[in-house]
């Protein structure tokens, strides 16, 4: 009769192959999609984690999204490019892409991971660049630029984004002006990592306290997501 860590696993194996269908690739490797989808906090079981994929599947990202924008329009200045890339990158869109999959249902982690983390923008993104890590490794680049494009890339093309981004910050004061609520001010919150794949977190502020964060690889283009997400927020309580 087997075990009931047997059915466990047995259980996790036709799970992750269901996942696999979703995301659009066949693992010749599923163990790689497994360490994908387990937390740090697993360690203490002798599991590995995701970070070293999500380590990959970030570097990988940022170059197959830039390789999409400078093959869209030759024409796009080098800033606008780099500002489209850091919104498309970001945490939320990511994190949204990972919703959209379910990723988390399939995440294991230990006691110390709060729910509430795990449900988080942060937890979110790094599984997408850790599946998208171990599909590089498994599937090698095409399968890799196939996750990208079906998955992270935005699914209204890419041709509307940069004006949509450019004029962010001010639909946010033309709204605010309408509304009497001041001049918006921009906070920079945080910055994490090493200083060559740096992220800047910015404040978008109005004066009556409400405030929302835009995360990116500039300050500029966190400061247009800040206010992209503010806006939204403001439109929705209005």
């Amino acid at each position: 009769m087997p075990s009931s860590e047997d059915l466990q696993q047995s259980s996790r194996q036709r799970t992750l192959r269901e996942l696999a269908e979703r995301l659009g690739h066949e693992f010749a490797d599923p163990a790689l999609l497994d360490r994908a989808l387990t937390h740090a906090s697993m360690g203490n079981d002798g599991k590995k984690s995701y970070e070293r994929l999500e380590f990959l599947g970030d570097a990988f990202l940022n170059f197959a999204v830039a390789d999409v924008l400078y093959r869209a329009d030759t024409e796009v200045a080098e800033g606008q490019l780099t500002e489209t890339r850091a919104r498309i990158v970001s945490r939320r869109p990511l994190a949204e892409a990972a919703r959209r999959l379910d990723l988390v249902t399939h995440l294991v982690s230990g006691k110390g991971l709060r729910d509430t983390e795990r449900h988080s923008e942060r937890i979110l993104a790094d599984l997408i660049e850790a599946v998208l890590g171990a599909i590089l490794i498994d599937g090698g680049v095409t399968a890799a630029r196939k996750f990208v494009r079906n998955h992270v890339l935005p699914a209204e093309g890419l041709a509307e984004e940069p004006t949509a981004e450019k004029d962010s910050k001010t639909a946010l004061l033309h709204w605010c002006q309408h509304h009497k609520l001041g001049q918006p001010r921009y906070e920079l919150v945080d910055t994490t990592g090493l200083q060559h794949e740096q992220q800047f977190v910015v404040r978008a502020k109005v004066q009556d306290g409400r405030g929302a964060d835009g995360t990116a690889r500039t300050k500029r283009a966190a400061e247009k997501l800040a206010a992209a997400a503010l806006l939204e927020q403001l439109r929705h309580e209005q």
